[in-house]
């Protein structure tokens, strides 16, 4: 090491605080790194439909199916993704979350409340970064909204659904183009076609075919802008998904009004899985009438829950929890009606499910780049080791998780060169 990597490190001890130093041990800078996700992309979605430019990737670098969390939902695993913990310990614990101690909800459609700082635990792989001294952007991703212990990423915006893929790749593009000292290190880009076509077609649609390969077009839109700004091989790509998608029918449903009221409890989280807290007294009665209500549900108690959910400790887990099996529903008799009366009672698409008993729950792995080992395809594995891998891909200590760092050990190879100083401009 020189002498001035020495210094450098020692700086970085002084003002970082320990965990905040960068670990790269010499002069170069960490190359820069882009996180995707294509949001509902299922493991098998590959080989069904073909995505050519997903696939190459994969082929020059790691591979693997990938297990989310339970609840296998997007707000809970986008921020597992991002922080190396369970939802049951950052606790953003479903779609849809309710404080006890102060009553508020959090929801995917409330901006003000993903503003919050209060809701997110954990640290998310833009602090980390900014800890160790480098600059982050978030072309949208959960949690990237609020000043998580004060930081948010350096470039972020509100989420807008009616920003176009094209749109938000040419965004991360313009942040490679900045001058070095303004450039992120580490960027996030969210795509959501391929969930939104599998929740109103079905997995096996022709509508998530479209959808998959306009996604995989969105990534060879990246590829090629890299290759413009000669890029290719001075970037880290890092593909992944929050779930799958099973199919569903409203041939498949519980309905819940029919084994308790309405009146009795206030449900924070419904379909397929089933979060309910009682009204007082009314606890015992609830959890009995619903335990043995119908074969396809599955009821516990908070303390009860399996223990490989890691769904036990935060406040913010209901104390009744519930989850329908694989392709089924659990809704209320007015949405069920709802949908009857529309005859949507076509195939569907839906998540959630426990990821150990549905398989359909797994989404993809794929990374490829300098930092990265070529052509290795891994057995499947669960998303809390992603932000480990992240971090030791930016050469940055990582916050405390519950990620195994084996798996960056397994998917990362020597330090490569760094991005040089300027940026060749274009598209």
């Amino acid at each position: 090491m020189t002498r001035r990597a020495v210094l450098i490190l020692l700086l970085c001890l002084l003002v970082g605080g320990g965990r905040r130093q960068v670990l790269v041990g010499q002069d170069a800078a960490p190359l820069p790194l882009i996180l995707v996700s294509f949001d509902g992309f299922r493991w098998d979605y590959r080989t069904l439909y073909s995505p050519s430019n997903l696939n190459r990737l994969a082929a020059n670098g790691i591979s693997a199916d990938l297990i989310p969390s339970f609840p296998s939902k997007t707000f809970p695993n986008h921020y597992t993704i991002v922080t190396g913990l369970y939802p049951g310990h950052h606790g953003i614990i479903a779609n849809t979350v309710k404080d006890p101690a102060t009553g508020r909800r959090l929801s995917m459609s409330n901006s003000a409340e993903n503003q919050d700082a209060m809701w997110w635990g954990g640290e998310p792989i833009w602090v980390t970064a900014q800890r160790a001294g480098l600059l982050s952007a978030s072309m949208f991703w959960v949690g990237s909204e609020a000043p998580i212990d004060g930081h948010r990423p350096n470039f972020w915006a509100p989420y807008d659904e009616s920003m176009s893929g094209n749109a938000r790749v040419d965004r991360v593009l313009s942040w490679l183009d900045l001058p070095a000292d303004r450039r992120p290190t580490v960027m996030t880009l969210y795509i959501s076609d391929v969930d939104g076509a599998g929740h109103s077609f079905g997995p096996g649609s022709t509508a998530v075919r479209t959808a998959v390969r306009r996604a995989d077009g969105y990534l060879g839109r990246l590829l090629r802008g890299l290759e413009r700004r000669r890029l290719t091989g001075k970037v880290n790509l890092v593909v992944v998904s929050d779930h799958g998608m099973a199919e569903t029918s409203t041939n498949r449903v519980v309905v819940l009004d029919d084994y308790i009221s309405p009146a009795d409890v206030e449900v924070t989280d419904i379909n397929p899985t089933l979060g309910l807290f009682p009204r007082a007294g009314r606890e015992e009665a609830v959890y009995t009438a619903l335990v043995n209500a119908h074969p396809r549900l599955r009821i516990f108690r908070k303390h009860e829950t399996p223990e490989h959910w890691h769904y036990r400790d935060h406040p913010r887990i209901p104390p009744i929890v519930g989850v329908v099996d694989e392709g089924w529903q659990i809704l209320p008799r007015a949405t069920l009606d709802q949908r009857v009366t529309r005859r949507q009672t076509g195939p569907r698409g839906e998540h959630g499910y426990d990821p150990r008993e549905a398989v359909s729950m797994r989404g993809i792995f794929v990374a490829s780049g300098p930092s990265f080992k070529n052509g290795v395809v891994l057995p499947p594995f669960e998303n809390i080791h992603i932000y480990g891998v992240l971090a030791q891909a930016l050469g940055i200590t990582p916050a405390r998780n519950d990620g195994d760092p084996g798996f960056a050990r397994a998917m990362l190879k020597e330090r490569a060169a760094p991005l040089e100083a300027t940026v060749q401009g274009g598209r």
